[in-house]
């Protein structure tokens, strides 16, 4: 019997287009805490952070056979992170378009890409630049070195709920823009994968 265990990330995706279960058990043994842990940093909510991880792990096995995945961990973790996304905003009317933008841009990381992928980041970067300094350094903290809202509250020395505001406006902002470039693709029928 193979040992899982000591498979690459990369053996373990090729064994995993090929149908493999034990592949799929390792990958989720492997990478479930993590995907968890990212999904409850947000949400706070043990029972949606599971259902979610629990989605994506679904959602990888129905499409084994299709992913092209270049590279496991950012696959994933972008995965959650977009799951959160969606969930976040199911209530509202930006919902159908959360679909869309998660498959898009979870589709560009997750492949070999690099044209794509490096197009969407710049945007990202660029967008991210542009913001006034509190704002920006308030995104920074929560999005890119995982900070808490108490925690940037304490280190910037403003309010949670000014943290808690900068965050909604800053995300919201994102999400327009974001919208926008994705729209304007789908126009112009720009190479963007869209997974099935």
């Amino acid at each position: 019997m193979l040992e899982y265990s000591r498979h690459p990330e990369e053996a373990l995706t090729a064994l995993l287009r090929e149908g493999d279960e034990a592949a799929f058990v390792e990958i989720y043994r492997r990478n479930w805490q993590r995907m968890y842990n990212t999904a409850y940093k947000r949400l706070k909510d043990p029972f949606q952070c599971e259902d979610l991880v629990q989605n994506i792990f679904t959602d990888i096995w129905e499409r084994r056979t299709n992913l092209l995945i270049g590279n496991l961990q950012a696959y994933l973790q972008t995965a959650v992170r977009f799951q959160v996304i969606k969930y976040s905003t199911r209530m509202s009317d930006v919902a159908p378009f959360a679909d869309i933008l998660e498959s898009s841009l979870a589709s560009a990381i997750g492949t070999d890409d690099p044209l794509i992928e490096n197009e969407l980041l710049d945007l990202v970067k660029l967008w991210i630049a542009a913001l006034p300094a509190k704002r920006r350094e308030i995104f920074v903290l929560y999005y890119l070195e995982d900070l808490s809202s108490d925690q940037i509250a304490e280190r910037i020395g403003i309010s949670q709920k000014t943290v808690q505001n900068q965050l909604a406006t800053a995300t919201n902002t994102l999400r327009e823009q974001l919208s926008k470039v994705l729209m304007l693709c789908l126009a112009l029928q720009l190479p963007i994968r869209i997974m099935e």
